[in-house]
């Protein structure tokens, strides 16, 4: 007769991994709200009703992520469309090109949440 004990992160850790967890979530929230802000500075803007939509899903668990939406019948055609001639240097891709661009920014915002203190 054998005997199994498996080992997991909550069965060591207990506490410190909810708070790694509820740290992530908010890592990635307020790395979302970032590229928000870098997104608004480059979104198409012609009386400002798409950048007004844009809006941030927190993060409810680390795996599931946040999120940054903009919510106008146009707006996944203006964003997949980076031909398209836009004013003032603004542009289509607006929401990819800020998170590759800045991805390590962005994920230093991440790492700084999860800092143990």
């Amino acid at each position: 007769m054998g005997i199994r004990l498996e080992v997991t992160a909550e069965s060591l850790f207990g506490q410190f991994a909810d708070d790694l967890d509820a740290k992530l979530t908010e890592g990635e929230t307020l790395a979302a709200h970032r590229l928000m802000a870098l997104s608004t500075a480059v979104a198409p803007l012609d009386v400002g009703t798409l950048i007004g939509t844009a809006a941030v899903e927190p993060a409810q668990t680390p795996e599931e992520g946040a999120a940054v939406t903009y919510d106008t019948p146009y707006a996944a055609r203006l964003h997949e469309h980076p031909e398209y001639n836009f004013q003032n240097g603004r542009q289509g891709k607006y929401l990819e090109s800020p998170a590759v661009e800045n991805k390590d920014e962005l994920g230093q915002i991440i790492l700084r949440a999860v800092q143990i203190e």
